[in-house]
Order: C-alpha cells, then structure tokens, then sequence
C-alpha cells in the first residue's frame, strides 16, 4: 500500500487531479481571450467597412450627377453647334456617357 510519503513522490512526477483541473481552466481562459480578440478584430473590420460603403455610395451619386451635369452641358454644345465636329467624335469616344 502507498503511504503519504509515496504519494507526495509520485505527485511530483505525475499530474494530479486539481493541476489537471487548473490546466484545464488556463486552457478555457486562454481559448476565451482568443476568440475575445477575433471578434473585436472582427468589429474593427466591420466599421470600416461600413464607412467605406457608405463614402463609396455618396461618391458613386456624386460621380452620376456629375456625369449627367457634363452630358447635358455636351448635348447642349452639340445642339448648338458650339463644338466643332472633331470635339464631338472625341468626346464621343471617350464613352464617358
């Protein structure tokens, strides 16, 4: 039979109950830190993600406008033969409209 002397032996070369128990605790700590980190990463991605999205969809409406400002300013150079007939082909080919 073991005696407290041999168990204590023992317990400094094999791993007890509660150090298995305390391992296991760091461990689930360690995991919950971790997955703590990946979703604050996450909701850093998210906002500026949100921001570009929404300076994108302004400028995209602002680019549109801008777009039809310049073709109604060129149909209007066209129609009053304002523009020579070289302007016209080359603004045509740019295929901005």
């Amino acid at each position: 039979m073991l005696d407290n002397k041999d168990i204590e032996k023992l317990s400094e070369v094999f791993a007890t109950k509660v150090d298995l128990q305390e391992s296991e605790q760091k461990l689930e700590d360690k995991i919950t830190e971790f997955k703590d980190e990946i979703l604050n990463g996450q909701d850093e991605i998210l906002k500026e993600l949100r921001a570009f999205s929404q300076e994108k969809t302004v400028g995209d409406e602002q680019d549109k406008r801008q777009k039809r400002v310049l073709e109604i300013h060129n149909d209007a150079l066209k129609g009053g033969k304002i523009l020579s007939e070289q302007q016209v082909t080359e603004i045509d080919g740019l295929r901005v409209f």
